[in-house]
């Protein structure tokens, strides 16, 4: 790669200096030379005088039948033809003075005149513009024809080569430098023990920074390469006299922007300081809110009538209200805010803002309303509609319920506020939720032994309270049973499916155990009705069932 490199260079070098002679000062050669993009001709500024294609000065006015552009040729002309001269001399140049204006001659031959129309264009007297405009034909002359005299070439092209060699020598080195920085990087890939993750997902483990390490690198050392092959190439430009002037243009379309984004950046100055003070209130506004937020979440604050519940969803309104305002705040501050691509993106926010779903905004509305209601809170046993389960996360537009199937049911904010809502949860902790169930037994069972099973087997159930007590309500009495509803308290509404499994296995066991018939639903058989009807206590001495 190294000779590749090298041999273009050196092809670029014999190629430029070849089609350097190749350019006479020719009088048809150089008239082509003048209107050259790079020197534009006419401008707001006048007709540039660039004989050499580099600027020397401007006409501004006409003279006689002559255009500032014709005046501007016919001078151009007359310098190139002054450079050929093989026995040009410097003092050859002098100022004469007319009747009517300074004339610039060179030997017996007018160069350019300086009246008084020129001399009040740019503001000056006659005397002193013909002498600095003498001054700059002189200057002008002189440095071409050094600049293409042999000696000036051979030693330029000396130079060049001196140049270029230096270059091949600078990016041989670039080369072993990062290929000696690429190996190390291998080296240090069983190193790197840290890697980014977010949540589960890992973005840069040791494969992938090795990986950016070596891109960097590889960028870096091009864009070394890149910038060192251009200002070589600027500087031979520079240093032959052919070329020069294209070097000058290059640089000023690089200086120019820079200077004005150097010029515009130094005065958004001011307007950057505001924005900047006007963030640095808003993040203090918002540290300060979420400090509240965090006490009164812990209770460490207490502000009557507001529940630590709310701290969260509060400060979320709070954070995006104030980052709003900041944004409107800032708006006539940023640059470029009333050009017309702020305006489209506004149009187009506002456009989105308006297209938005009324379903989601009422969705919206009822996140808030069933937050400052609290109808329930994360974890609660719920049940919404036809839907019993845990909620596990709550939005302003949907909450996600869990059953204890492991079902994920969302349920929109809007039908829950259209549903009632069952909370299991609410007064669990402070009072307890009762557990009820109803089992029919016949008449033939003392109510009083009914009332005793149950509370038993309540007692011997595993998460129900033996405080408070439970008990027994008689619901109704039917035409072959009674029906006896158990209450019992308990402090963990998320078990309610195990509890009442256990429950009703102690059910079955207590009323076996003591011989107590269990008639529900409902149970069928032939035998006689009074060990059904007649309790044993009541039937007379020496009965015995038919």
């Amino acid at each position: 790669m190294k000779h590749r490199i090298s041999a273009s260079i050196i092809v670029f070098f014999v190629f430029l200096a070849f089609a350097g002679q190749a350019l006479p000062a020719s009088d048809t050669m150089q008239d082509q030379a003048k209107n050259d993009s790079a020197v534009p001709k006419k401008s707001r500024k006048g007709a540039v005088v660039a004989p050499f294609r580099i600027p020397i000065f401007n006409i501004y006015t006409k003279t006689g039948p002559f255009t500032p552009e014709e005046r501007a040729n016919s001078i151009e002309r007359k310098l190139r033809d002054i450079a050929d001269d093989p026995f040009y001399h410097s003092d050859s140049i002098r100022l004469f003075r007319g009747e009517i204006s300074y004339d610039i001659m060179y030997g017996e031959s007018v160069i350019t005149s300086v009246d008084e129309a020129d001399a009040k264009a740019e503001g000056t007297s006659r005397e002193l513009l013909a002498r600095v405009r003498m001054t700059k034909i002189i200057y002008a002359v002189q440095n071409f024809r050094t600049m293409t005299s042999m000696g000036s070439i051979l030693k330029n092209l000396a130079i060049s080569a001196g140049i270029l060699v230096f270059l091949i020598i600078i990016i041989t080195l670039i080369n072993k430098m990062f290929h000696f920085l690429a190996g190390k990087t291998m080296q240090w890939q069983e190193r790197i023990s840290r890697t980014i993750r977010l949540r589960e997902y890992e973005f840069f483990n040791r494969q992938r920074q090795v990986s950016i390490l070596h891109f960097l690198l590889k960028v870096t050392r091009w864009g070394l390469i890149l910038l060192l092959l251009l200002a070589t190439l600027l500087t031979i430009f520079f240093l032959l006299p052919w070329t020069k002037a294209i070097t000058i243009s290059i640089l000023g379309y690089v200086i120019r922007p820079l200077k004005n984004i150097i010029a515009s950046f130094w005065n958004y100055i001011p307007n950057l300081i505001t924005i900047m003070v006007i963030l640095v209130i808003a993040r203090l506004v918002i540290r300060f809110f979420k400090f509240l937020k965090s006490e009164i979440e812990k209770e460490t604050l207490k502000i009557p009538g507001f529940y630590s519940d709310w701290a969260l969803p509060t400060f979320n309104i709070l954070r995006v209200l104030i980052i709003l305002f900041t944004i409107v705040a800032i708006w006539p501050f940023l640059p470029g805010s009333n050009s017309q691509v702020f305006q489209g993106v506004s149009v187009f926010f506002g456009l989105v803002f308006s297209l938005t779903s009324a379903s989601a905004l009422s969705n919206f509305m009822a996140g808030l309303t069933l937050t400052y209601t609290r109808a329930f809170k994360l974890g609660d046993r719920v049940k919404i509609g036809e839907v019993t389960g845990d909620i596990i996360e709550k939005s302003m537009l949907v909450t996600k319920i869990r059953t204890i199937k492991n079902e994920e049911i969302t349920v929109p904010n809007t039908k829950i506020m259209g549903s009632e809502v069952v909370n299991y949860s609410t007064c669990a902790p402070d009072m307890g939720l009762i557990i009820h169930t109803t089992v029919t037994i016949g008449y033939d069972a003392p109510w009083r032994q009914v009332h005793q099973l149950l509370i038993g087997a309540a007692l011997k159930t595993r998460l129900l309270l033996n405080q408070p007590a439970p008990f027994v309500l008689q619901t109704s009495l039917n035409d072959f049973y009674i029906s006896y509803q158990l209450n019992a308290y308990t402090r963990s509404p998320n078990q309610m499916a195990i509890i009442y499994s256990d429950l009703h296995q102690n059910i079955q066991d207590t009323f076996n155990e003591a011989g107590v018939e269990i008639m529900s639903p409902h149970y069928n058989a032939l035998r006689d009705g009074n060990t059904i009807a007649i309790p044993p206590e009541y039937r007379g001495e020496g009965y015995e069932p038919g």
